[in-house]
């Protein structure tokens, strides 16, 4: 039986890499690494990660379409081992409507050009 669906926006598929840096309540760093979105809204993303995401806030920083770093601050709502070695964790995001909307539109827009590009390599 499934849970009963508690998102209040609907949720986009992406793929994009993030590093991440998990802080305490005082602002310490509690741990740091590389984890992928895979799916982001209007209020939040779902990180898949080597490691859990835990703490009190999550600092997670990208690079846009433009190579300007974007970041955002969110609170880990929970995270769960789906095998050995990988963890899902739901972030929601903390902030202004506005600062969360352009991130959330940088993300899509990067992820769909990341998505569409042709790569052509060519031999030396």
């Amino acid at each position: 039986m499934q849970s009963a669906e508690k998102r209040r926006h609907a949720r986009i598929q992406t793929k994009n890499l993030f590093t991440q840096e998990s802080m305490d309540e005082q602002g310490h760093c509690l741990s740091q690494g590389i984890c992928k979105a895979l799916d982001v809204s209007q209020s939040g993303l779902k990180l898949e990660s080597p490691h859990p995401i835990e703490g009190y806030l999550v600092c997670l920083m990208t690079v846009d379409l433009d190579d300007q770093i974007i970041e955002i601050i969110g609170e880990p709502l929970y995270c769960h081992q789906v095998e050995k070695g990988k963890y899902h964790c739901g972030i929601q995001f903390i902030g202004s409507e506005d600062e969360i909307r352009e991130f959330a539109v940088k993300l899509v827009k990067l992820h769909h050009h990341r998505k569409h590009s042709t790569f052509v390599q060519v031999a030396a």
